[in-house]
Protein backbone atom coordinates (compact mmCIF):
# COMPACT_ATOMS: atom_id res chain seq x y z
CA UNK A 1 0.00 0.00 0.00
CA UNK A 2 1.42 3.36 -1.03
CA UNK A 3 0.20 6.58 0.58
CA UNK A 4 -0.78 9.75 -1.23
CA UNK A 5 1.77 12.49 -0.66
CA UNK A 6 0.72 16.15 -0.87
CA UNK A 7 3.52 18.39 -2.11
CA UNK A 8 4.29 22.01 -2.86
CA UNK A 9 6.74 23.23 -5.50
CA UNK A 10 9.72 25.34 -4.49
CA UNK A 11 11.47 27.16 -7.33
CA UNK A 12 15.23 27.18 -7.02
CA UNK A 13 18.54 27.10 -8.80
CA UNK A 14 21.23 24.45 -8.78
CA UNK A 15 24.83 25.52 -9.35
CA UNK A 16 26.23 23.23 -12.05
CA UNK A 17 29.47 25.15 -12.71
CA UNK A 18 31.39 27.79 -10.76
CA UNK A 19 34.95 28.35 -11.92
CA UNK A 20 37.36 29.96 -14.35
CA UNK A 21 39.04 28.88 -17.56
CA UNK A 22 42.34 30.48 -18.54
CA UNK A 23 42.92 31.95 -21.99
CA UNK A 24 46.59 32.36 -22.98
CA UNK A 25 47.64 35.38 -25.00
CA UNK A 26 50.93 35.11 -26.92
CA UNK A 27 51.65 37.37 -29.85
CA UNK A 28 54.26 39.45 -31.64
CA UNK A 29 53.16 43.01 -32.31
CA UNK A 30 54.62 45.40 -34.88
CA UNK A 31 53.99 49.10 -34.44
CA UNK A 32 51.81 50.78 -37.08
CA UNK A 33 53.65 53.13 -39.43
CA UNK A 34 52.18 56.23 -37.76
CA UNK A 35 53.67 55.30 -34.36
CA UNK A 36 57.23 56.47 -33.57
CA UNK A 37 59.91 54.04 -32.37
CA UNK A 38 59.84 52.70 -28.83
CA UNK A 39 62.43 54.13 -26.49
CA UNK A 40 60.94 52.76 -23.24
CA UNK A 41 57.76 50.85 -22.41
CA UNK A 42 55.74 52.39 -19.58
CA UNK A 43 52.74 50.06 -19.38
CA UNK A 44 51.36 47.05 -21.20
CA UNK A 45 47.90 45.76 -20.38
CA UNK A 46 45.14 43.61 -21.81
CA UNK A 47 41.46 44.41 -21.36
CA UNK A 48 39.16 41.46 -22.12
CA UNK A 49 35.52 42.20 -22.93
CA UNK A 50 32.71 39.67 -23.31
CA UNK A 51 30.37 40.35 -26.24
CA UNK A 52 28.12 37.27 -26.19
CA UNK A 53 27.49 33.97 -24.42
CA UNK A 54 25.28 30.96 -25.06
CA UNK A 55 24.68 27.51 -23.65
CA UNK A 56 24.05 24.72 -26.10
CA UNK A 57 23.64 21.25 -24.64
CA UNK A 58 26.53 20.62 -22.26
CA UNK A 59 28.81 23.52 -23.27
CA UNK A 60 29.00 27.24 -22.47
CA UNK A 61 30.39 29.31 -25.35
CA UNK A 62 31.72 32.79 -24.55
CA UNK A 63 32.79 35.23 -27.28
CA UNK A 64 34.59 38.52 -26.88
CA UNK A 65 37.57 40.62 -27.72
CA UNK A 66 40.74 41.74 -25.98
CA UNK A 67 42.12 45.24 -26.24
CA UNK A 68 45.91 45.29 -25.97
CA UNK A 69 47.17 48.75 -24.97
CA UNK A 70 50.86 49.77 -24.90
CA UNK A 71 51.90 53.05 -23.29
CA UNK A 72 55.47 54.07 -24.15
CA UNK A 73 57.78 57.00 -24.79
CA UNK A 74 59.96 57.66 -27.80
CA UNK A 75 63.38 59.28 -27.90
CA UNK A 76 61.88 62.72 -27.18
CA UNK A 77 60.31 61.53 -23.92
CA UNK A 78 57.03 63.43 -24.35
CA UNK A 79 54.28 63.08 -25.31
CA UNK A 80 53.32 59.65 -24.03
CA UNK A 81 52.49 57.34 -26.93
CA UNK A 82 49.74 54.74 -27.11
CA UNK A 83 49.47 51.75 -29.41
CA UNK A 84 46.42 49.48 -29.38
CA UNK A 85 45.45 46.18 -30.95
CA UNK A 86 42.16 44.27 -30.72
CA UNK A 87 41.91 40.48 -30.94
CA UNK A 88 38.82 38.30 -30.76
CA UNK A 89 38.45 35.13 -28.70
CA UNK A 90 36.07 32.23 -28.19
CA UNK A 91 36.03 30.07 -25.06
CA UNK A 92 34.13 26.81 -24.65
CA UNK A 93 33.57 25.64 -21.08
CA UNK A 94 32.21 22.08 -20.76
CA UNK A 95 29.39 21.37 -18.32
CA UNK A 96 28.95 18.09 -16.48
CA UNK A 97 25.56 17.47 -18.06
CA UNK A 98 23.13 18.73 -20.66
CA UNK A 99 21.20 21.65 -19.20
CA UNK A 100 17.49 22.17 -19.72
CA UNK A 101 16.86 25.65 -18.30
CA UNK A 102 20.17 27.33 -17.44
CA UNK A 103 21.33 30.88 -16.71
CA UNK A 104 25.01 31.78 -17.02
CA UNK A 105 26.71 34.69 -15.26
CA UNK A 106 30.10 35.37 -16.87
CA UNK A 107 32.92 37.87 -16.43
CA UNK A 108 36.53 38.24 -17.55
CA UNK A 109 39.58 38.94 -15.40
CA UNK A 110 43.23 39.53 -16.24
CA UNK A 111 45.71 37.07 -14.75
CA UNK A 112 49.04 38.51 -15.91
CA UNK A 113 50.79 40.16 -18.85
CA UNK A 114 54.48 40.51 -19.74
CA UNK A 115 55.73 42.72 -22.52
CA UNK A 116 59.20 43.45 -23.94
CA UNK A 117 60.48 45.32 -26.96
CA UNK A 118 62.53 43.05 -29.23
CA UNK A 119 63.33 46.04 -31.45
CA UNK A 120 62.25 49.70 -31.68
CA UNK A 121 59.30 48.55 -33.82
CA UNK A 122 58.41 45.12 -32.43
CA UNK A 123 56.96 43.81 -29.17
CA UNK A 124 56.79 40.33 -27.71
CA UNK A 125 53.75 39.87 -25.46
CA UNK A 126 52.85 36.95 -23.19
CA UNK A 127 49.91 36.95 -20.84
CA UNK A 128 46.69 35.29 -19.84
CA UNK A 129 43.17 36.19 -18.83
CA UNK A 130 40.38 34.02 -17.45
CA UNK A 131 36.73 33.65 -18.28
CA UNK A 132 34.91 33.08 -15.00
CA UNK A 133 31.41 31.64 -15.11
CA UNK A 134 28.71 30.67 -12.67
CA UNK A 135 26.08 28.53 -14.36
CA UNK A 136 22.80 27.79 -12.62
CA UNK A 137 19.99 25.54 -13.73
CA UNK A 138 16.43 26.42 -12.77
CA UNK A 139 14.97 23.48 -10.84
CA UNK A 140 11.67 22.68 -9.18
CA UNK A 141 11.97 21.05 -5.79
CA UNK A 142 8.94 19.09 -4.54
CA UNK A 143 8.38 19.72 -0.84
CA UNK A 144 6.33 17.12 1.05
CA UNK A 145 3.75 18.92 3.19
CA UNK A 146 1.38 16.06 4.16
CA UNK A 147 0.90 12.27 4.04
CA UNK A 148 -2.76 11.28 3.73
CA UNK A 149 -3.87 8.43 6.02
CA UNK A 150 -5.81 8.04 9.29
CA UNK A 151 -3.07 5.78 10.67
CA UNK A 152 -0.22 8.20 9.90
CA UNK A 153 1.59 10.23 12.54
CA UNK A 154 3.73 13.04 11.12
CA UNK A 155 6.43 15.36 12.39
CA UNK A 156 6.34 18.68 10.58
CA UNK A 157 8.55 21.75 10.51
CA UNK A 158 7.84 25.30 9.37
CA UNK A 159 10.49 26.59 6.97
CA UNK A 160 10.94 30.04 5.46
CA UNK A 161 12.80 30.21 2.17
CA UNK A 162 13.40 32.61 -0.68
CA UNK A 163 12.28 31.20 -4.00
CA UNK A 164 14.43 32.26 -6.95
CA UNK A 165 11.71 33.34 -9.36
CA UNK A 166 13.89 35.11 -11.94
CA UNK A 167 17.51 35.31 -13.08
CA UNK A 168 19.13 37.11 -15.97
CA UNK A 169 22.35 38.70 -17.16
CA UNK A 170 21.88 41.36 -19.81
CA UNK A 171 24.35 43.64 -21.59
CA UNK A 172 23.57 47.18 -22.67
CA UNK A 173 25.38 50.23 -24.02
CA UNK A 174 25.45 53.87 -23.00
CA UNK A 175 26.36 56.13 -25.95
CA UNK A 176 27.17 59.83 -25.84
CA UNK A 177 29.04 62.50 -27.78
CA UNK A 178 31.19 64.46 -25.32
CA UNK A 179 32.61 67.94 -25.71
CA UNK A 180 36.09 69.04 -24.66
CA UNK A 181 35.83 71.96 -22.26
CA UNK A 182 36.47 75.52 -23.41
CA UNK A 183 40.07 76.49 -22.88
CA UNK A 184 41.30 72.93 -23.43
CA UNK A 185 43.28 72.13 -26.59
CA UNK A 186 41.87 69.78 -29.24
CA UNK A 187 42.69 66.07 -29.00
CA UNK A 188 45.47 64.58 -31.08
CA UNK A 189 45.44 61.02 -29.70
CA UNK A 190 43.77 59.20 -26.81
CA UNK A 191 46.29 57.81 -24.33
CA UNK A 192 43.83 55.92 -22.15
CA UNK A 193 40.21 55.93 -21.06
CA UNK A 194 38.26 54.17 -18.37
CA UNK A 195 34.75 54.17 -16.97
CA UNK A 196 32.75 53.40 -13.84
CA UNK A 197 29.04 52.84 -13.38
CA UNK A 198 26.64 53.27 -10.48
CA UNK A 199 23.00 52.23 -10.08
CA UNK A 200 21.06 54.81 -8.08
CA UNK A 201 17.47 53.68 -8.55
CA UNK A 202 15.52 50.60 -9.56
CA UNK A 203 11.85 50.16 -10.45
CA UNK A 204 10.25 46.74 -10.78
CA UNK A 205 7.49 46.06 -13.29
CA UNK A 206 6.02 42.69 -14.22
CA UNK A 207 8.83 40.75 -15.89
CA UNK A 208 10.96 43.91 -16.26
CA UNK A 209 13.30 46.19 -14.36
CA UNK A 210 14.08 49.83 -15.03
CA UNK A 211 17.58 50.73 -13.83
CA UNK A 212 18.77 54.31 -13.44
CA UNK A 213 22.21 55.59 -12.60
CA UNK A 214 25.31 57.30 -13.89
CA UNK A 215 28.35 56.39 -15.94
CA UNK A 216 31.59 58.27 -15.29
CA UNK A 217 34.00 58.36 -18.25
CA UNK A 218 37.59 59.56 -17.78
CA UNK A 219 39.80 60.35 -20.77
CA UNK A 220 43.53 61.09 -20.87
CA UNK A 221 44.52 62.52 -24.23
CA UNK A 222 47.55 64.02 -25.96
CA UNK A 223 46.98 67.52 -27.28
CA UNK A 224 49.97 67.73 -29.62
CA UNK A 225 53.11 66.06 -30.85
CA UNK A 226 55.56 68.29 -28.95
CA UNK A 227 56.54 68.12 -25.30
CA UNK A 228 53.02 68.96 -24.15
CA UNK A 229 51.67 67.28 -20.99
CA UNK A 230 48.55 65.14 -21.50
CA UNK A 231 45.12 66.58 -20.79
CA UNK A 232 42.30 65.16 -18.65
CA UNK A 233 38.57 65.16 -19.22
CA UNK A 234 35.89 63.61 -16.99
CA UNK A 235 32.21 63.23 -17.86
CA UNK A 236 29.14 62.01 -15.99
CA UNK A 237 26.44 60.45 -18.20
CA UNK A 238 23.01 59.52 -16.78
CA UNK A 239 21.38 56.34 -18.06
CA UNK A 240 18.02 54.60 -17.87
CA UNK A 241 17.88 50.98 -18.96
CA UNK A 242 15.07 48.44 -19.14
CA UNK A 243 16.08 44.83 -18.39
CA UNK A 244 13.85 41.84 -19.15
CA UNK A 245 13.61 39.26 -16.36
CA UNK A 246 10.90 36.61 -16.61
CA UNK A 247 9.20 35.90 -13.28
CA UNK A 248 10.06 39.17 -11.54
CA UNK A 249 7.30 41.25 -9.89
CA UNK A 250 6.91 44.14 -7.46
CA UNK A 251 6.73 41.71 -4.53
CA UNK A 252 10.25 40.43 -5.19
CA UNK A 253 13.43 41.28 -3.36
CA UNK A 254 16.07 41.76 -6.04
CA UNK A 255 19.84 41.44 -6.02
CA UNK A 256 20.81 43.73 -8.93
CA UNK A 257 24.40 44.47 -9.82
CA UNK A 258 25.66 46.57 -12.69
CA UNK A 259 29.27 46.56 -13.86
CA UNK A 260 31.17 47.99 -16.82
CA UNK A 261 32.87 45.83 -19.41
CA UNK A 262 34.85 48.65 -21.03
CA UNK A 263 34.52 51.81 -23.08
CA UNK A 264 35.25 52.58 -26.71
CA UNK A 265 36.22 56.25 -27.06
CA UNK A 266 37.03 57.86 -30.41
CA UNK A 267 38.07 61.40 -31.31
CA UNK A 268 35.47 63.27 -33.36
CA UNK A 269 35.63 66.61 -35.17
CA UNK A 270 33.14 69.35 -34.36
CA UNK A 271 31.35 71.57 -36.91
CA UNK A 272 34.46 73.75 -37.32
CA UNK A 273 36.69 70.75 -38.07
CA UNK A 274 38.51 70.86 -34.72
CA UNK A 275 38.97 67.62 -32.72
CA UNK A 276 36.93 68.92 -29.79
CA UNK A 277 34.58 65.94 -29.40
CA UNK A 278 34.76 62.37 -28.15
CA UNK A 279 32.32 59.68 -29.21
CA UNK A 280 31.96 57.25 -26.29
CA UNK A 281 30.28 53.87 -26.09
CA UNK A 282 30.27 52.32 -22.61
CA UNK A 283 29.42 48.63 -22.44
CA UNK A 284 27.75 47.51 -19.22
CA UNK A 285 26.24 44.33 -17.83
CA UNK A 286 23.33 43.95 -15.41
CA UNK A 287 23.12 40.86 -13.19
CA UNK A 288 19.66 40.23 -11.71
CA UNK A 289 18.46 37.60 -9.24
CA UNK A 290 14.86 37.97 -8.02
CA UNK A 291 13.70 36.29 -4.80
CA UNK A 292 10.22 35.75 -3.40
CA UNK A 293 9.85 34.86 0.30
CA UNK A 294 7.62 31.89 1.09
CA UNK A 295 6.71 29.90 4.17
CA UNK A 296 5.94 26.20 3.84
CA UNK A 297 5.45 23.12 5.99
CA UNK A 298 7.64 20.09 5.43
CA UNK A 299 7.21 16.54 6.75
CA UNK A 300 10.54 15.42 8.23
CA UNK A 301 9.46 12.14 9.87
CA UNK A 302 6.42 9.83 9.91
CA UNK A 303 5.20 6.42 11.04
CA UNK A 304 2.00 4.36 11.03
CA UNK A 305 0.17 3.27 14.17
CA UNK A 306 -1.14 0.12 12.45
CA UNK A 307 1.65 -1.16 10.20
CA UNK A 308 5.33 -0.82 9.44
CA UNK A 309 6.05 2.16 7.25
CA UNK A 310 8.91 2.38 4.79
CA UNK A 311 10.21 5.88 4.07
CA UNK A 312 12.56 7.24 1.45
CA UNK A 313 14.44 10.44 2.26
CA UNK A 314 16.28 13.10 0.31
CA UNK A 315 18.52 15.86 1.61
CA UNK A 316 17.22 19.29 0.58
CA UNK A 317 18.95 22.68 0.85
CA UNK A 318 17.04 25.97 0.75
CA UNK A 319 18.14 29.59 1.06
CA UNK A 320 16.56 32.69 2.53
CA UNK A 321 17.70 36.12 1.42
CA UNK A 322 18.11 38.08 4.65
CA UNK A 323 19.31 41.44 3.35
CA UNK A 324 21.23 43.20 0.60
CA UNK A 325 23.74 45.57 2.17
CA UNK A 326 25.18 48.65 0.47
CA UNK A 327 28.26 50.08 2.15
CA UNK A 328 30.91 52.68 1.35
CA UNK A 329 34.51 52.92 2.41
CA UNK A 330 37.46 55.22 1.80
CA UNK A 331 40.89 53.61 1.52
CA UNK A 332 44.07 55.69 1.73
CA UNK A 333 47.49 54.36 0.75
CA UNK A 334 50.88 56.06 0.79
CA UNK A 335 53.53 55.21 -1.83
CA UNK A 336 57.16 56.27 -2.00
CA UNK A 337 59.37 56.43 -5.10
CA UNK A 338 62.64 57.61 -3.53
CA UNK A 339 64.81 56.65 -6.49
CA UNK A 340 62.71 58.60 -9.02
CA UNK A 341 60.91 61.40 -7.24
CA UNK A 342 57.60 62.93 -8.38
CA UNK A 343 57.20 66.38 -9.88
CA UNK A 344 53.81 65.85 -11.57
CA UNK A 345 51.14 63.17 -11.58
CA UNK A 346 49.69 62.51 -15.02
CA UNK A 347 47.04 59.96 -14.08
CA UNK A 348 45.99 57.62 -11.27
CA UNK A 349 43.57 54.72 -11.73
CA UNK A 350 42.67 51.26 -10.53
CA UNK A 351 43.02 48.34 -12.91
CA UNK A 352 41.58 45.37 -11.08
CA UNK A 353 39.61 44.69 -7.95
CA UNK A 354 38.35 41.77 -5.89
CA UNK A 355 36.39 41.39 -2.67
CA UNK A 356 35.00 38.69 -0.41
CA UNK A 357 32.81 39.00 2.67
CA UNK A 358 32.27 36.79 5.69
CA UNK A 359 30.98 36.91 9.24
CA UNK A 360 33.65 37.55 11.90
CA UNK A 361 32.95 38.39 15.56
CA UNK A 362 29.53 39.88 14.89
CA UNK A 363 30.58 41.87 11.82
CA UNK A 364 30.29 41.40 8.08
CA UNK A 365 33.95 41.84 7.14
CA UNK A 366 34.94 42.82 3.60
CA UNK A 367 38.47 41.97 2.48
CA UNK A 368 39.85 42.61 -0.97
CA UNK A 369 42.57 43.94 -3.23
CA UNK A 370 43.05 46.94 -5.49
CA UNK A 371 45.75 47.47 -8.11
CA UNK A 372 46.66 51.16 -7.94
CA UNK A 373 48.27 52.44 -11.16
CA UNK A 374 50.21 55.72 -11.30
CA UNK A 375 51.55 57.54 -14.35
CA UNK A 376 53.76 60.48 -13.39
CA UNK A 377 56.72 62.74 -14.26
CA UNK A 378 59.87 61.98 -12.30
CA UNK A 379 62.48 64.29 -10.86
CA UNK A 380 64.43 64.31 -14.12
CA UNK A 381 61.37 65.35 -16.12
CA UNK A 382 60.79 61.92 -17.67
CA UNK A 383 57.51 59.96 -17.56
CA UNK A 384 57.42 56.81 -15.47
CA UNK A 385 54.81 54.27 -14.43
CA UNK A 386 54.44 52.14 -11.33
CA UNK A 387 51.68 50.07 -9.77
CA UNK A 388 51.04 48.57 -6.36
CA UNK A 389 48.62 45.85 -5.30
CA UNK A 390 47.09 46.93 -1.99
CA UNK A 391 44.82 45.19 0.48
CA UNK A 392 41.71 46.72 1.99
CA UNK A 393 39.46 45.71 4.85
CA UNK A 394 36.28 47.20 6.28
CA UNK A 395 33.26 45.93 8.21
CA UNK A 396 29.52 46.27 8.81
CA UNK A 397 27.93 45.63 12.22
CA UNK A 398 25.96 42.36 12.26
CA UNK A 399 25.51 41.90 16.02
CA UNK A 400 22.31 40.20 17.21
CA UNK A 401 21.60 38.99 13.69
CA UNK A 402 21.57 35.43 12.20
CA UNK A 403 24.98 33.77 12.19
CA UNK A 404 24.46 30.81 9.84
CA UNK A 405 24.89 32.95 6.74
CA UNK A 406 26.77 33.06 3.46
CA UNK A 407 27.82 36.26 1.70
CA UNK A 408 28.13 37.19 -1.98
CA UNK A 409 29.99 40.49 -2.34
CA UNK A 410 31.17 42.86 -5.07
CA UNK A 411 32.99 46.20 -5.10
CA UNK A 412 32.97 49.29 -7.33
CA UNK A 413 35.56 52.07 -7.35
CA UNK A 414 33.42 55.22 -7.40
CA UNK A 415 36.24 57.73 -7.14
CA UNK A 416 40.02 57.94 -6.95
CA UNK A 417 42.13 60.98 -6.07
CA UNK A 418 45.67 61.75 -4.95
CA UNK A 419 48.03 64.29 -3.45
CA UNK A 420 51.81 64.52 -3.71
CA UNK A 421 53.57 64.29 -0.34
CA UNK A 422 57.11 65.65 -0.27
CA UNK A 423 59.42 65.08 -3.22
CA UNK A 424 58.98 61.36 -3.62
CA UNK A 425 55.64 60.34 -2.14
CA UNK A 426 52.03 60.16 -3.23
CA UNK A 427 48.89 59.46 -1.21
CA UNK A 428 46.06 57.81 -3.13
CA UNK A 429 42.47 57.84 -1.85
CA UNK A 430 40.04 55.30 -3.32
CA UNK A 431 36.30 55.52 -2.68
CA UNK A 432 34.65 52.10 -2.63
CA UNK A 433 31.00 51.09 -3.04
CA UNK A 434 30.39 47.63 -1.59
CA UNK A 435 27.38 45.39 -2.12
CA UNK A 436 26.75 42.06 -0.41
CA UNK A 437 23.80 39.69 -0.57
CA UNK A 438 23.38 37.84 2.74
CA UNK A 439 21.62 34.49 2.66
CA UNK A 440 20.79 31.88 5.26
CA UNK A 441 21.22 28.28 4.20
CA UNK A 442 19.04 25.48 5.59
CA UNK A 443 19.50 21.77 5.02
CA UNK A 444 16.90 19.22 6.04
CA UNK A 445 16.10 15.59 5.36
CA UNK A 446 12.68 15.34 3.73
CA UNK A 447 10.48 12.36 2.99
CA UNK A 448 9.96 11.78 -0.73
CA UNK A 449 8.13 8.43 -0.65
CA UNK A 450 6.09 6.48 1.95
CA UNK A 451 4.51 3.03 1.63
CA UNK A 452 3.37 0.24 3.94
CA UNK A 453 5.56 -2.81 4.47
CA UNK A 454 2.76 -5.35 4.19
CA UNK A 455 5.14 -8.32 4.48
CA UNK A 456 6.10 -7.34 8.04
CA UNK A 457 2.92 -6.36 9.94
CA UNK A 458 3.03 -4.83 13.42
CA UNK A 459 2.54 -7.33 16.23
CA UNK A 460 0.79 -5.72 19.21
CA UNK A 461 -0.15 -7.33 22.52
CA UNK A 462 -3.95 -7.37 22.28
CA UNK A 463 -4.29 -8.31 25.96
CA UNK A 464 -2.79 -5.01 27.20
CA UNK A 465 -4.36 -1.56 27.02
CA UNK A 466 -1.43 0.27 28.62
CA UNK A 467 2.29 -0.22 28.82
CA UNK A 468 4.32 1.22 31.69
CA UNK A 469 7.41 3.07 30.44
CA UNK A 470 10.13 4.60 32.61
CA UNK A 471 11.25 7.78 30.85
CA UNK A 472 14.43 9.75 31.32
CA UNK A 473 14.43 13.54 31.53
CA UNK A 474 14.75 15.09 28.09
CA UNK A 475 13.32 12.16 26.14
CA UNK A 476 11.14 13.00 23.13
CA UNK A 477 7.51 11.88 23.22
CA UNK A 478 7.73 11.48 19.45
CA UNK A 479 10.42 8.80 19.78
CA UNK A 480 8.50 7.03 22.52
CA UNK A 481 5.21 7.09 20.60
CA UNK A 482 6.93 5.83 17.47
CA UNK A 483 8.51 2.95 19.39
CA UNK A 484 5.08 1.75 20.59
CA UNK A 485 3.07 2.64 17.44
CA UNK A 486 0.84 5.10 19.21
CA UNK A 487 0.41 8.86 18.98
CA UNK A 488 2.02 11.71 20.88
CA UNK A 489 -1.41 13.17 21.65
CA UNK A 490 -2.56 9.84 23.15
CA UNK A 491 0.44 9.76 25.52
CA UNK A 492 -0.10 13.40 26.48
CA UNK A 493 -3.78 12.81 27.23
CA UNK A 494 -3.16 9.62 29.21
CA UNK A 495 -0.49 11.27 31.36
CA UNK A 496 -1.99 14.78 31.51
CA UNK A 497 1.11 16.47 30.08
CA UNK A 498 1.42 19.19 27.44
CA UNK A 499 5.13 19.22 26.63
CA UNK A 500 6.61 17.27 23.73
CA UNK A 501 9.70 16.35 25.79
CA UNK A 502 9.86 14.68 29.20
CA UNK A 503 10.79 17.33 31.77
CA UNK A 504 11.61 15.01 34.73
CA UNK A 505 12.50 11.39 35.07
CA UNK A 506 9.46 9.23 35.81
CA UNK A 507 6.84 6.69 34.82
CA UNK A 508 4.60 7.04 31.74
CA UNK A 509 1.46 5.16 30.74
CA UNK A 510 1.60 4.29 27.02
CA UNK A 511 -1.80 3.48 25.43
CA UNK A 512 -1.56 0.76 22.80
Amino acid sequence: MEYHLSTEVLQGAEVVFDGCQEQPLDLALSLPDYCPDIQRILKCQIYPCITSKSIVGDSLEVNGNTLLRILYVDAAGLPIRCCEKINTFTTNIPMKKTLENPTAFVKAKVDYVNCRATSPRKLDIHGAFSICAKVLEHVQQDVLCNIDGDDIEQKKSEIEASNIVGMTQETFSVNEVLEISDGKPPAETIIRSDCAITMDDMKILDHKLILKGEVVVKILYAAGMGEVPPEHMEYTIPYSQMVDCAGISEQCMCDVRVDTMGADVQIKSDSSGENMLFEAEVRAMAHVTAYMDERFTVVTDAYSTTQNLKLEYKQHTVHKLIEILHDTSVQKNQFEVDDIGITQVIDVWNEMKSVTACLEDGNIVYTGKLNICILAIGGEGKPFYFERMVDFKCSHDWSNRPEDIKCDAMVHITGISYRITGNSGIEVKAELALTVAILQEFSYQAIVKAFADEEHPIEKDKNAALIIYYAEAGESLWNIARQYYTSVSAIQEENDIADENIMTKGMLFIPV
